[in-house]
């Protein structure tokens, strides 16, 4: 300021200064007056001031305080507060090259989360890694990483082995190594991939917890690992991979590490023989905790006749049982779904699904799985789709071709003939989910079904591809082999008896009812290699194609090979023990629908056949079954069309 002034005229460089003073003008009266005045005697009126304030507490505060430069972690725990992660991810990059060391913060959370939400990331393992790592311990920060176990097993639709695997083992490093996030890595784990995977994962698990037990910050008792062992034994046991929950039983006895009884319990209860059965009374002698006496609760379900009930009663059921120990089955679920909406009323379902979803996982399961019957039974198919994408790990399903139809159910991005409205409550906040659930072959059963009847012709044969590929890799237990798997095949493993006999129906049908009976036939056949022997909704399919469209000496010849099988079980049941007979398949439905194939296709001689079949197999009486008698009201009209 001073410089500024001094290169201003009149001011002269310094060495050229003349002070002069006779320029100035005299002083005037009122100055000379105020010079000569007296001061004042009495006290000053402070009443004339303000109050010293916060404001200007803070204005001096700052004003006197000291600027300190901010530390490359300040500068990092910025950029992410301002959603940098760009620039925070190149800082931290720089930072770890020049070795400088990296505080921990609780807010590099966020970041870990911004790497699973971005699309297309590169080495993004690496990148989740390398943040997360810089969480605080447990001891010194507690967190639940509710957002990123939200990222991981609910926003995200497909399931990443991987990182899963480095959530849980970064997780163990800062001292979360029992509790209900590394609970949920164990049971994914256990039940979603490969046993050596899953092995591999307790293997590295323990060396991470053994280091960081070294550090003093947290002692790891027996008991824990017996509970870690036991949890992943169980879901071993409950993927059908009861082999290698023993040999995991195995692995615990050579590392010294204990079991529950209570799972050794649930292992016999499982037993396939009795090899099984005496290994874990081996196993069980060595490593039992026995730590507590807890009563088995693994019992079957059986529904409570409740047919004859009220809507008002059946809803005063439905409050007690759906949480209770003995819950109705999805079936009469999804009825009362149908007579509820029916009258124009939503408050009781939305009160009945808090309650199950707040209750348990099994209940959550059966609920939705009401809720894609519900869907179903009104020709819903997308929405069946939507219901499990939303709750379900996308598993044993075409993932691409479910995200594919959902996108064009979209109402920003499909036609107006392809829009369709959601219900308003599989849209509601309020029962939003923290983590999906685990599908049933049931659930996926429904998908498959869904899939056929809402997707073009052309991509049926990809699908019923991946639909071979997935049967075999839950009968070989091997990973799935398919060419549009985005991760490591070695990783994902789907259970056991994931894929029955219903995933194929679809299938089987829509080649019948589209003329070609002889595909349907082949499907047959692969699922027979497979294990999975075909039922009478199967071959009643494949007997009325034959009957309609293909050769009617096809569709007899199966009858009269069902009827031949029926007779020797029926000689072998009289002959031998009743409860090691297979139940006959051959039931009056099957001869209903190829009665109706022959009466479409009007072959009058071979309908004739069938009639004399039923009356004289099921005695069957006019009046008895509706579908029966249509049956043959039609071939009564084709007989009087045939005789004029």
């Amino acid at each position: 300021m001073a410089t500024w002034i001094l290169g201003k005229s009149p001011w002269l460089h310094a060495s050229r200064v003349r002070l002069r003073l006779d320029f100035l003008p005299p002083k005037s009266p009122s100055s000379i007056e105020v010079e000569h005045m007296p001061l004042p005697r009495q006290a000053l009126d402070v009443s004339v001031f303000e109050e010293m304030t916060a404001e200007y507490t803070l204005a001096v505060s700052q004003n006197s305080s000291v600027f300190t430069p901010q530390t490359s972690s300040g500068t990092l725990v910025n950029l992410i507060r301002t959603a940098d992660y760009a620039a925070a991810e190149s800082l931290r990059k720089e930072m770890v090259d020049m070795k400088i060391p990296i505080q921990p913060h609780a807010i590099y959370e966020r970041a870990a989360r911004a790497v699973l939400q971005t699309k297309g990331l590169k080495n993004r393992g690496e990148a989740f890694s390398a943040w997360l790592s810089l969480v605080p311990t447990a001891k010194e920060q507690w967190s639940s990483f509710k957002d990123i176990r939200q990222q991981l097993f609910r926003g995200s639709n497909y399931l990443n082995i991987a990182l899963v695997m480095r959530f849980g083992l970064i997780m163990a490093s800062k001292g979360y190594i029992t509790g209900d996030a590394q609970s949920q890595v164990l049971n994914t784990l256990a039940r979603y991939a490969s046993p050596p995977t899953t092995e591999r994962y307790i293997s590295q698990l323990e060396v991470v917890v053994d280091s960081f037990s070294k550090s003093g910050q947290v002692k790891v008792t027996p008991e824990k690992w017996a509970s870690i062992y036991s949890l992943v034994i169980r879901n071993q046991v409950l993927a059908g991979r009861e082999e290698h929950a023993l040999q995991l039983a195995r692995v615990a006895a050579t590392r010294e590490r204990q079991v529950t009884d209570f799972t050794f319990r649930f292992l016999l209860e499982h037993s396939p023989d009795e090899a099984f059965t005496a290994s874990v009374h081996e196993l069980r002698q060595q490593i039992s905790s026995n730590p507590y006496s807890i009563p088995d609760v693994w019992y079957k379900r059986t529904c409570s006749r409740t047919d004859t009930l009220a809507l008002t009663s059946h809803l005063r059921y439905l409050r007690r049982a759906i949480i209770s120990t003995n819950p109705p089955t999805s079936y009469f679920l999804s009825n009362f779904m149908n007579a509820y909406h029916a009258t124009g009323r939503t408050r009781a379902m939305l009160a009945l699904r808090k309650k199950a979803f707040q209750h348990s996982h099994k209940a959550k399961s059966l609920w939705v799985m009401a809720e894609m019957l519900y869907h179903r039974s009104r020709n819903e198919p997308q929405l069946v789709l939507v219901v499990f994408a939303y709750h379900f790990h996308m598993i044993g399903v075409p993932r691409r071709t479910i995200l594919k139809t959902m996108r064009l159910i979209s109402k920003r991005r499909a036609p107006l003939s392809q829009r369709t409205s959601l219900p308003k409550h599989l849209l509601n906040c309020q029962y939003d989910i923290s983590e999906k659930l685990w599908p049933t072959p049931y659930h996926t059963a429904l998908v498959w079904e869904a899939l056929v009847w809402s997707t073009p012709e052309s991509d049926h044969e990809r699908m019923y591809k991946y639909l071979l590929s997935v049967a075999d890799s839950s009968t070989s237990q091997k990973p799935i082999s398919s060419p549009d798997f985005k991760f490591a095949p070695s990783l994902l493993q789907l259970p056991k008896r994931a894929v029955d006999a219903a995933h194929f129906s679809p299938f089987v049908k829509l080649h019948a009812k589209r003329g070609r009976p002889e595909r349907a036939a082949s499907v047959l056949r692969d699922m027979m290699k497979f294990g999975l022997s075909p039922g009478v909704v199967q071959w009643s399919i494949v007997a009325r194609g034959f009957a309609e469209y293909g050769d009617p000496a096809v569709a007899v010849s199966i009858i009269n090979r069902l009827e031949e099988d029926s007779g020797s079980q029926d000689r072998a049941g009289v002959s031998g023990d009743h409860a090691d007979r297979t139940p006959s398949i051959l039931d009056i439905g099957l001869y209903t629908n190829v009665l109706r194939g022959f009466v479409l296709a009007r072959c009058l001689e071979h309908a004739q056949d069938i009639e004399r079949r039923i009356r004289r197999r099921f005695e069957y009486i006019d009046g008895e079954l509706r579908a029966t008698d249509d049956a043959l009201r039609l071939l009564r009209n084709l007989e009087r069309q045939m005789a004029s």
